[in-house]
């Protein structure tokens, strides 16, 4: 009972709350708790308003009855010194003040995100080059909500990056580029540390010039996350792969392999950012093998667009015939990212 007679004598006085965000609010008190107050306002039965929010209090004397006023001013006894003066009754105004602003939600991070770059190399000599080249890359990895609610889902530990490039160029008329590749690569983190992740990578496409008319590969495997700085990732992954290839000669080759892949991003700066990654596939007589590099320098001049400048080199000892083992590309772009 001792300590419900300050709540008790707050909710019998009007009382002014100035807000953070510099609003004033001034009711009754209903209730009080640890977390919120409750008030009873001329404009509303019931606001909530919590405590966090709640800057200072003022009480507010409550204005005299004017009849009181006069049963007060009767009763006094006269004197012969003056004329007793009955005062006139004032009010307090009654200021209307605006409803309290709604609590906004900050927006929660979208799952999607990628980039998207274009480029044309044009050399005019003796010979005359034009190379036109595009790439897309979309990454869907859902973020996990926060919050005191917010409880861990299976799904967030999934990673999947789809990843397209596309590239033709003629040299005097020439046709000297034309090819196609896509991936999509599907990641699932384990454990609680989530530092290990399985994975499975299926790919596919073309190059007219390297004689392959199809080519598809797909394989699982084991990763482990070396380093995750918010400026500095490290991955490294093993597994296998299955690739099949159809040549232009008719012929059909389908090979296994191992597959040991890293791939490492690195933010120099606000404006310069590093990414390469490199996959070894060696056969399991390991005599012959495939590598595919690739190493991208990106200067962002907005926060969302870049000039990129990419060098990718692919090597297989066994190419189709009168092809070159290595296949080596240098391309400048620019990068829209989203």
């Amino acid at each position: 009972m001792l300590w419900l007679l300050p709540v008790l004598a707050l909710q019998a006085q009007t009382i002014a709350l100035k807000l953070r965000n510099g609003d004033q609010i001034t009711g009754t008190i209903l209730s009080e708790n640890t977390n919120q107050v409750v008030l009873a306002t001329t404009w509303a039965k019931e606001i909530k308003i919590p405590l966090s929010e709640v800057q200072s209090r003022e009480i507010i004397a409550r204005p005299v009855p004017v009849a009181a006023a006069a049963n007060e001013a009767v009763a006094t006894p006269a004197t012969n010194a003056s004329p007793v003066v009955t005062p006139t009754p004032t009010q307090t105004p009654v200021v209307a003040l605006a409803p309290p602003k709604p609590e906004v939600k900050p927006k929660h991070p979208s799952s999607w995100h990628g980039e998207v770059q274009v480029g044309a190399d044009v050399g005019i000599n003796n010979t005359r080059r034009d190379l036109y080249h595009a790439r897309a890359k979309i990454i869907f990895a859902p973020v996990p909500e926060s919050g005191p609610n917010a409880s861990p889902k299976l799904f967030d530990r999934f990673r999947n990056t789809f990843d397209y490039n596309s590239a033709y160029g003629t040299t005097d008329g020439i046709l000297s580029a034309n090819r196609m590749d896509g991936s999509s690569k599907t990641d699932f983190d384990l454990g609680s540390e989530r530092r290990f992740f399985v994975y499975n990578l299926f790919g596919g496409g073309y190059d007219e010039i390297r004689k392959i008319n199809q080519r598809y590969e797909f394989g699982p495997g084991l990763g482990y996350h070396l380093i995750t700085r918010s400026n500095l990732v490290l991955n490294t992954e093993i597994g296998m792969n299955y690739q099949v290839q159809r040549l232009q000669t008719g012929t059909r080759s389908e090979r296994f392999y191992y597959r040991l892949a890293e791939d490492f991003s690195w933010k120099i700066s606000k404006v310069l950012t590093f990414d390469e990654k490199f996959e070894l596939l060696p056969q399991i007589n390991l005599k012959d093998f495939r590598f595919r590099f690739e190493t991208n320098l990106r200067y962002w001049l907005l926060e969302n667009i870049s000039l990129n400048l990419t060098l990718i080199d692919i090597y297989d000892t066994q190419p189709a015939p009168t092809v070159g083992r290595n296949d080596l590309q240098i391309r400048s772009s620019v990068g829209v990212k989203f």
